[in-house]
């Protein structure tokens, strides 16, 4: 299988579409802005993941990502959750990707590893944190057990669902101080969620940039917080 791209190598291969989109006064389009301010922050976390700073890359990714998938409303006024809104992104993308280069689902098959680690972890779980070895953790072990069915019958839906609810899990807990920096006691969960989440990254904004991803209807507008002459 072939490596995934830099993201100064996905970021030379956005140049002449970043110019062009400018060049037709696009700048401020849903896909065009959401990918600027993605490339944007996964640039820096590239940086501290070379700084062997895994809590801050990881948080940068997940920054870097909700610049593409965050969403003001949806028609109708009705919010989506935050996972709602990030996995149906992914499942979106990833029907597109399907059709072209076929990317992301023999992605998170060579990603295996990461993935067991992860969904069968019990510090991914609220469940544990409530209530520390509670019945339902068994459902840990459950979900873990059908990883390999889920790869491989392809189900994408079911495997984006279970990672996203954990990565933004993680996501509260560092955001909100409710773990130590660099602390030695959740590294089993920061380092395995922080290289999973940049090689899931790297691979989105291969399909967005190298495969014709930005033309899909991926929910780009509204963006939210969008740049005015004052701000």
């Amino acid at each position: 299988m072939e490596s995934i791209s830099s993201i100064d190598a996905i970021r030379d291969a956005w140049r002449p579409l970043n110019e062009a989109h400018r060049a037709g006064r696009r700048f401020s389009d849903g896909v065009h802005l959401r990918l600027y301010r993605a490339l944007s922050w996964a640039d820096r976390a590239a940086v501290a993941a070379d700084a062997d700073d895994a809590d801050l890359a990881f948080i940068l990714r997940m920054i870097s990502f909700n610049a593409l998938w965050g969403q003001v409303h949806v028609d109708g006024g009705r919010n989506l959750r935050q996972s709602e809104a990030w996995r149906c992104f992914l499942v979106d993308l990833a029907a597109h990707d399907a059709t072209r280069r076929n990317r992301m689902l023999p992605g998170l098959r060579r990603d295996r590893a990461l993935l067991m680690e992860i969904y069968g972890s019990p510090f991914f779980h609220r469940e544990w944190w409530v209530e520390p070895g509670a019945e339902q953790l068994g459902s840990q072990t459950k979900i873990a057990g059908r990883i390999d069915e889920w790869l491989e019958l392809g189900r994408i839906e079911h495997l984006f669902r279970e990672l996203v609810n954990r990565l933004l899990l993680l996501r509260g807990q560092l955001i909100h101080g409710n773990a130590t920096h660099g602390g030695k006691t959740n590294r089993s969960t920061v380092e395995p969620a922080a290289i999973l989440l940049d090689r899931l990254l790297r691979t989105t904004l291969e399909v967005l940039v190298l495969d014709g991803g930005l033309d899909a209807e991926l929910r780009w507008t509204p963006v939210p917080y969008p740049p005015t002459d004052d701000a």
